[in-house]
Formats: structure tokens, C-alpha cells, sequence
């Protein structure tokens, strides 16, 4: 069981990969799905954005950076989601309140990095195209969020 909720949890979770363990097949296999997701990211947005050129020239650098900074939080998560694969068939109560609070952590986490580059955005794009980029970034990070939990099972 354990080694199944692992491989649905790094297959279905396409982000960067820092979790030990993980074979070099399945690494080749995360990093190819997240090219995948990126540049579906980058298609919605270059299709839905209507980008003046000068604001085209000054969003791809900052977006590049806060996608740089999402992985960074999303990395830190998928160790945790591994952990708990690892944990799965074995939960103590130390370890669920210690995956809770890593959940927190990393919510907390990504609204900062969120809040951080809306910012950033607001600088070099009108209002009404920082809230059409957050409801684009929202539907996609809903979209795996939804894929995840199909696959995690509930606690024990």
C-alpha cells in the first residue's frame, strides 16, 4: 500500500522534487509533468492576459520568479506528502500533528509568496489584469489540488 500511495502521490504531483527516495525514473517523470503544467500555465496566460508589449516585457521576468518561488514552497510540500505515504500504513499521533502543521506551514507559505508577487504584479500590470492572473494561477493550482485529492486517502 505504501508504495502505491507513494507513486500516485509523486506521479500525480507535478512540482519540484527534493523528497529522498525517489527513483530516477520517477524524478524524469515528475520534472517532465511539471514542464507540462508550466507550459500550460504560460499558454493560459499568454492567451488570456492581452499583454501590451511593454507589459508583456516586464510581467514574464517577475512571473519566472514567483513560479520560482511556488516550487519552492510546493517542494517542501510533496516531501511532506511523501512522508506521508511513508507514515501511511504506520500513523502515530506525533506524526499526523506533525503533518498538520506542516500543511499550515506551507499554506501560510504560499499566501505569502502570493501576496508578495501580487504586489510585484500590481507594479507592471492594471487591476483588473493582477485579479484575471490570480483567477488563472487559482483555477490551475485548484485543478492539481483536485487531482491530489483524488488519489490521497484519508487518515486512518
Amino acid at each position: 500500500m505504501k508504495h502505491l500511495l507513494c507513486l500516485a502521490l509523486i506521479l500525480s504531483f507535478p512540482l519540484a522534487v527534493s523528497a529522498d527516495g525517489i527513483s530516477p525514473e520517477t524524478r524524469a517523470d515528475i520534472e517532465r509533468s511539471r514542464a507540462l503544467i508550466n507550459d500550460k500555465r504560460n499558454t493560459a496566460l499568454a492567451f488570456n492576459m492581452s499583454f501590451t508589449e511593454a507589459e508583456r516585457a516586464a510581467f514574464w521576468p517577475v512571473y519566472e520568479q514567483y513560479r520560482s518561488a511556488m516550487e519552492n514552497v510546493n517542494s517542501r510540500r510533496l516531501d511532506m506528502l511523501v512522508d506521508y505515504a511513508n507514515h501511511y500504513d504506520e500513523m502515530t499521533e506525533d506524526k499526523a500533528a506533525d503533518l498538520l502543521r506542516r500543511v499550515m506551514l506551507y499554506e501560510e507559505q504560499e499566501l505569502q509568496v502570493r501576496q508578495l508577487y501580487l504586489a510585484k504584479f500590481g507594479e507592471i500590470l492594471p487591476p483588473s489584469k493582477v485579479v484575471r492572473l490570480y483567477q488563472i494561477e487559482t483555477r490551475m493550482d485548484n485543478a492539481i489540488k483536485v487531482q491530489l485529492s483524488e488519489v490521497i486517502p484519508l487518515m486512518e
